[in-house]
């Protein structure tokens, strides 16, 4: 598998379900749906739905379709789609979706047999990182989810910050590439800069140009 971050912003993803299994996916993707442009527009086609997903559909974040997906039309609910999520407790009906599916360029999520897999995911401080065991151990890549989610602090998400910061003032100051690289590297290998980050983001900030000038000017 290819490990990849896919924008979806404006992009039509169809869920089929409205369990808890299509819940935990949904939250997942409006709570990553960050990365600017037009809003992800995602659409729920079940009997029922959880209590979550009705606030989801009354708070405007997704469209909700109350039906019995026997009896629709699969086809015109897959057209146009980038994604599909098949998520219904009906595994005769998962198998149909599937194949209609199949007739379409779409990305779908279901189990091993899709092509895009949805991992666990820290969203935390600035950082997005995705855990994923291939399907060998989802209640594994949550607990690591977990361990990962606590290295991350008031610290790393100051340094996070002042990186961004630093890589606009050091485009200005050094043509080359690797140049900026090293120094980037050597102020997160550095003591002295991590100590800054103790004081106010913006004194620290202050403190590690400081730094930086003084090592490498």
């Amino acid at each position: 598998m290819l490990p990849l971050y896919v924008n979806v912003s404006g992009k039509r993803i169809v869920v089929f379900g409205g369990g808890g299994v299509a819940e935990r996916k949904i939250c997942q993707i409006l709570d990553t749906d960050g990365a600017g442009g037009e809003k992800v527009k995602v659409e729920v086609y079940s009997n029922d739905f959880t209590p979550r997903i009705e606030e989801l559909r009354e708070e405007g974040g997704i469209e909700c379709f109350r039906c019995d997906l026997w009896n629709q039309n699969l086809e015109e609910l897959i057209k146009g789609a980038f994604l599909i999520l098949i998520c219904t407790d009906d595994e005769t009906l998962n198998t149909r979706i599937l194949k209609e599916a199949a007739k379409f360029d779409v990305l779908v999520n279901y189990r091993d047999e899709g092509d895009a897999f949805m991992s666990a995911v820290v969203n935390k401080g600035g950082f997005l990182i995705s855990v994923s065991t291939a399907g060998k151990g989802p209640a594994m890549a949550r607990y690591m989810r977990i361990k990962i989610s606590a290295l991350i602090g008031d610290k790393e998400e100051k340094m996070l910050l002042i990186q961004s910061h630093l890589r606009g003032y050091l485009k200005e100051k050094f043509k080359e590439e690797k140049r900026r690289s090293e120094i980037l590297n050597g102020v997160l290998s550095d003591p002295e800069c991590w100590a800054a980050l103790d004081a106010p983001v913006e004194v620290a900030e202050e403190l590690i140009v400081k730094i930086v000038g003084d090592r490498y000017a």
